[in-house]
């Protein structure tokens, strides 16, 4: 159940949001939806922030000639009509995340590539980002020693 948001229930299950959505709604719509696929939690962050409408009220548009469309932003021209078909409305937040499902499913996350820089990336805080790069250069060292330790067997093998 999302929080300040009117819902209602289909008999297939799917949840119905309204476009009063907050942004923290929508983000926590996300986070629940794709629990079992992070990397599209990440999508959404990169794509619009986890915003599927713009302060109007109207559906959030973004892109060159704002042609993309929501919270995972689908080329309208493009992505329109095929999610249609499966029964799935781009411009609400159930249809969008619903599209964004079976779009991952058969292509994986390369319709996203274009903004992989951001969403590919570790979100490590500083802190976590320091440790694992301390525990890398002491590995590294151990490594070091191991091929200074065979240098210098090699040099006394060659010496006899």
């Amino acid at each position: 159940m999302v929080s300040g948001c009117a819902q209602t229930t289909w008999a297939a299950g799917t949840t119905t949001f309204s476009s009063a959505a907050t942004t923290q709604t929508v983000e926590e719509s996300v986070r629940e939806y794709f629990a079992d696929i992070p990397v599209m939690i990440e999508i959404a962050r990169c794509e619009s922030k986890f915003r599927q409408f713009a302060d109007s009220g109207n559906v959030l548009r973004g892109g060159a000639g704002r042609q993309m469309v929501g919270v995972f932003q689908f080329f309208d021209r493009y992505h329109t009509n095929p999610a249609n078909e499966l029964g799935f409305d781009i411009q609400t937040l159930e249809g969008n995340l619903a599209y964004a499902r079976h779009t991952y499913e058969r292509e994986g996350t390369s319709p996203w590539n274009s903004a992989r820089d951001c969403w590919d990336s570790p979100s490590w805080s500083p802190v976590e980002a320091t440790t694992a790069l301390n525990a890398d250069l002491r590995q590294q060292i151990v490594l070091i020693k191991q091929i200074i330790e065979l240098l210098q067997t090699l040099l006394a093998l060659q010496a006899k």
